[in-house]
């Protein structure tokens, strides 16, 4: 499976957010974009499309940025998809006649529902931990 970049780009700025909340300080787009190596226009638009669905809040000015509406814990990958990517289920599944393709089409659907379901299992806590374990323990001499 292959992430769209806007996906992909949503996902990381999300995280990083995540792994901001506890400190309650909002982190700068700037920030974002170049620990993910994100370009910051885009990196906004994005950012905008996730205030609006309420998953981020933001503060203007030198100190401001965005966080977190809700703890990592209550946020999913699906609710960000859903942003990016929306929610829906195909409706074709092919340009042809065939008498066949709705058979596709409802294999299509069982697949967009399944995906759904494993994206609203995984939060984005789960997910910092998950990079906590494999990036493993770091030792400074």
């Amino acid at each position: 499976m292959t992430l769209a970049a806007k996906t992909e780009y949503a996902c990381l700025a999300m995280l990083e957010l995540a792994q901001h909340y506890d400190s309650l300080q909002p982190v700068q787009v700037r920030r974002i974009a170049e620990e993910h190596g994100i370009p910051s226009p885009f990196l906004v638009q994005i950012l905008q499309d996730l205030k609006r669905a309420r998953l981020v809040t933001s503060t203007r000015g030198a100190a401001g940025g965005y966080r977190l509406a809700r703890t990592p814990e209550e946020v999913t990958l699906a609710d960000v998809f859903d942003v990016v990517e929306g929610n829906s289920v195909p409706t074709t599944c092919s340009s042809t006649d065939s008498p066949m393709a709705p058979v596709l089409l409802d294999v299509c659907n069982e697949l967009s529902i399944a995906r759904h379901k494993q994206l609203a299992n995984i939060t984005l806590a789960e997910l910092l931990a998950r990079a906590t374990v494999e990036a493993g323990p770091m030792w400074y001499i």
